[in-house]
């Protein structure tokens, strides 16, 4: 287990810097964009790759967010709470979260499929969509996994308890 867990720590920490490159790639494109649009020559299509890059931004953070709790939690009410009501609370959240997810992957892979099949194109620049669809099927499957391992450590902990 602790092989998968650093193989799927290392897959994160890479997936974050592809991130922060596509983050800075929207920032650099906007910029010239922007500086285009003054001197009356814009780039043509950069609403578009400026779209596609939030989306690998959000797909690729995901791993990274989620092993390192960067996400938005509530817990005010869950505090006031027994711990063993919080670590049931917790078991079904996660297990929950690994469904939801596992099922958001699969489905998002057979929408790429579709479009794939279909040839689709992005309508300025005619790119393929199917790949970018492809590309955050892969990033929520590497997040799920890491759901998973995340989800079998803390079984392990709590039986340990």
């Amino acid at each position: 287990m602790e092989i998968v867990e650093k193989i799927l720590a290392r897959i994160g920490n890479v997936m974050r810097i592809g991130g922060c490159l596509c983050l800075l790639g929207m920032a650099l494109l906007t910029v010239a964009d922007i500086t285009g649009r003054l001197n009356r020559s814009p780039i043509f299509g950069s609403e578009e790759v400026v779209t596609f890059l939030a989306v690998l931004a959000l797909g690729l953070s995901l791993p990274y967010a989620h092993s390192h709790r960067s996400h938005i939690g509530v817990e005010v009410f869950v505090q006031l709470m027994s711990t063993t009501v919080r670590r049931r609370l917790k078991l079904l959240r996660e297990l929950l979260s690994i469904l939801f997810f596992a099922v958001v992957t699969f489905m998002m892979g057979a929408y790429a499929r579709d479009k794939h099949l279909s040839g689709e194109v992005s309508m300025n620049l005619g790119l393929p969509e199917y790949l970018l669809l492809y590309a955050l099927c892969a990033c929520f499957a590497v997040g799920t996994l890491t759901m998973l391992v995340d989800f079998v450590l803390f079984v392990r902990q709590w039986r340990k308890s």
